[in-house]
């Protein structure tokens, strides 16, 4: 345990981790939790080093328990760790209760100083909060992540609270504008994503700009994506979300409260351009320390092919059609396929390794993540690039084109021409070393950040 982690022990009042532990076991399996949950879990997280995890969970108990003495303590050795003020008193105070003197901390509390401090939130798309999160503060500058939607991927963040298991919508949503109240002193720049911010009811976005801090809007896809004008550049487009007054109505209140917003790439430009004032693009990135080829041996040629697809999403991925190609190519080809699901993003990875060729999707006509950590790897990837989308990558784009009416075609050459997926593979890892770095992407977000904090709006 690091240098905090005794005296939170004597806090709390317990003799060791182990005793946290066994104590946790028994108030986790319960329907409602006393203070001594909430004050568990900031231990367990100091522990781990994790110090804004261990200040939301005291945040969470002081909410619900403000007189508790081990919470403020905790909260109190938390917000000292973290060079942050002593803790905000949760008793009674909501948004429209909020006094002269907490209005002055916050108008005093933006920074004039170089180094950025920037909140990353609330919906993890992809592992990018995470990885733009890591590049920023190599560069020196803080940047941290809340999300509000963890799932199975098991995607790591600095902030967690699974706002799913919440039963009572209302409440949960006085909760989360006093929490972005109480965050508000600690950061100058609120980078959103997928369209959520940091309540249920974006209220928290005239609080923002109220304090003059900075926001912009992420967009992935799903999120922004029209499916009216999608099929204008690309007759196989599909779109998750299929009420499109109801997306053109959202994506004009977000954009009448942010002005600015980034996206990956030209197929999700098309969908915002129209709303937002600027609109920014930063192409997917990875950390590619970690993302490194396998060795391949020489007499690779002569094993089984092994084929892998990862579909999120199997109707807009195209799955169906994949599947029916696979067996039909069995009668005539020998070759492992397997179709990766329900795996942690750790698992997943490992099946990538392992494989010949992944297939990323068939319809949306511009390549996601998994292509990308597929090229870092050193694989050759199957996806649907359309026409529209050719025009506007890099000329060295070296993914293999399918979609629905040609992806058991394009198998066949690929079986037919087995000797070519080394050399694709590589050059798809030069291509990520020069698109997709992590470092790189970074600086042009950064360079982003800098621009906003010298347009004050």
């Amino acid at each position: 345990m690091f240098s905090i982690g005794n005296e939170a022990l004597k806090l709390v009042k317990v003799k060791s981790m182990e005793q946290v532990e066994n104590l946790l076991h028994g108030l986790e399996s319960g329907q409602t939790h006393n203070s001594d949950f909430y004050s568990l879990n900031a231990l367990r997280e100091i522990n781990r080093k994790r110090l804004q995890e261990a200040w939301l969970w005291c945040w969470r108990g002081l909410y619900d328990f403000p007189e508790s003495e081990k919470l403020l303590s905790l909260m109190g050795l938390v917000n000292k760790s973290l060079n942050r003020g002593t803790s905000i008193n949760h008793e009674g105070q909501k948004e429209a209760g909020v006094t002269q003197k907490d209005n002055d901390l916050l108008a005093n509390s933006s920074s004039n100083h170089t180094k950025l401090k920037v909140l990353q939130g609330t919906m993890e798309i992809a592992n990018q909060m995470n990885t733009i999160g890591k590049g920023i503060k190599r560069l020196g500058h803080q940047n941290d992540t809340l999300n509000y939607y963890p799932y199975y991927l098991g995607y790591t963040s600095d902030y967690t609270w699974p706002i799913s298991r919440e039963t009572n919508t209302s409440e949960l949503n006085e909760k989360l504008k006093k929490l972005a109240f109480d965050l508000l002193p600690y950061y100058d720049l609120f980078h959103f994503h997928f369209g959520r911010t940091l309540t249920l009811d974006n209220s928290d976005l005239d609080l923002i700009k109220q304090h003059n801090k900075q926001i912009i809007m992420h967009h992935w896809g799903s999120d922004v994506r029209l499916l009216s004008s999608a099929l204008k550049t690309n007759p196989y487009a599909k779109a998750k979300i299929t009420n499109e007054k109801w997306l053109a109505d959202k994506l004009a209140y977000l954009s009448g409260k942010i002005p600015y917003c980034i996206v990956a790439d030209e197929e999700m430009r098309q969908y915002v351009e129209k709303f937002y004032e600027k609109v920014f693009i930063v192409p997917l990135m990875i950390d590619l320390q970690i993302y490194r080829p396998l060795e391949i041996k020489s007499d690779k040629t002569q094993q089984k092919l092994k084929i892998v697809h990862a579909p999120t999403s199997p109707a807009v991925k195209g799955t169906p059609f994949i599947l029916e190609a696979m067996e039909k190519l069995k009668q005539e080809y020998t070759f492992e396929f397997k179709l990766i699901q329900g795996l942690s993003h750790e698992q997943a990875k490992q099946e990538y390794q392992s494989a010949d060729l992944i297939i990323d999707q068939l319809h949306i006509g511009s390549y996601g993540l998994l292509a990308v950590e597929a090229m870092a790897m050193g694989k050759p990837v199957i996806c649907w690039i359309s026409e529209f989308m050719k025009e506007k990558y890099p000329k060295n784009l070296p993914i293999i084109s399918a979609n629905p009416d040609t992806i058991e075609a394009v198998m066949k050459h690929v079986f037919n021409n087995q000797d070519q997926l080394m050399e694709i593979g590589e050059r798809g890892r030069r291509y990520v070393e020069l698109h997709h770095n992590m470092v790189q992407n970074s600086k042009e977000l950064l360079k982003i950040y800098q621009w906003m904090a010298g347009h004050n709006i």
